[in-house]
């Protein structure tokens, strides 16, 4: 199979948005319209996901990246 997608280019567009949507030099309704973006992507990324098949090793791929998650916010919360 070749991939002929880049999963970080993809991550580079997500965080352009998540900028825009957060960018408090801009207006309730130009980041309202980019937060819609962001919503729109999560949900059509959870329906491809259910499409998929489940894998040995998925949950403990998936519990280390909620375990980093997690980690990332308890050090928001205490900086």
């Amino acid at each position: 199979m070749i991939r002929d997608w880049n999963r970080e280019k993809i991550e580079q567009e997500i965080w352009k948005i998540k900028f825009a949507a957060t960018d408090p030099r801009m207006d309730g309704f130009t980041t309202w319209g980019c937060k819609q973006d962001l919503i729109r992507l999560k949900y059509y990324i959870e329906d491809a996901l259910e499409d998929c098949s489940t894998y040995v090793g998925e949950q403990e791929f998936i519990n280390k990246l909620e375990a980093e998650r997690t980690f990332r916010e308890l050090k928001k919360t205490h900086a």
